[in-house]
């Protein structure tokens, strides 16, 4: 299975498949970025970006090379903005009339969960993305650059992705450092 997994042709197939579906994605986020200063799109696209960005590091893999930061802020994007996705899908609509993002968010988080033995990172890395994610909280919940939910369920997932960022480096840290 693990070779698999390391196959040049897999993880090619695999990163086209990101890179198809974070597209997809973005056009969910269209109509925020026509009301949204093009200087702030990068707090906008959030889930369709670290697609994007882990479709991305796969083919570094397929070249052999280890871009650090890049791992680090695509595997702590994907895990958030997957469960951030989940959580206010099952949160504030039927989660069946939107099952293509309740899927395409899970088995975003299972090909990370497969994947994550095969990056490495250090606990300066994990501080950088602690830091972007922070100001990107700050930019969602604060500046407004968040995707359209109800706005009866805004404290409640404004909670929820702080707790995230601060959570998933402990987790990262369990995870990632701990298994050496």
């Amino acid at each position: 299975m693990l070779k698999k997994l390391q196959n040049k042709k897999f993880l090619f197939a695999l990163a086209i498949i990101n890179f198809i579906a974070g597209i997809y994605g973005l056009t969910y986020y269209g109509w925020k970025l026509d009301t949204t200063n093009p200087l702030f799109w990068i707090f906008v696209i959030d889930c369709p970006l670290y697609a994007i960005i882990f479709g991305a590091l796969l083919l570094t893999k397929i070249k052999e090379k280890n871009l650090s930061l890049l791992g680090t802020i695509a595997i702590f994007g994907s895990i958030k903005f997957s469960l951030w996705t989940l959580f206010v899908v099952f949160l504030t609509v039927n989660p069946l009339n939107y099952l293509h993002l309740v899927i395409g968010h899970i088995f975003l988080l299972i090909e990370i969960i497969i994947f994550y033995k095969y990056f490495t990172f250090d606990k300066k890395l994990v501080g950088i993305a602690v830091i972007w994610f922070l100001i990107n909280d700050f930019f969602d919940y604060v500046v407004g650059t968040h995707p359209f939910f109800y706005a009866q369920y805004f404290t409640i997932i404004l909670i929820f992705s702080v707790f995230l960022t601060i959570v998933i480096p402990f987790f990262l840290y369990f995870v990632f450092f701990k298994r050496k």
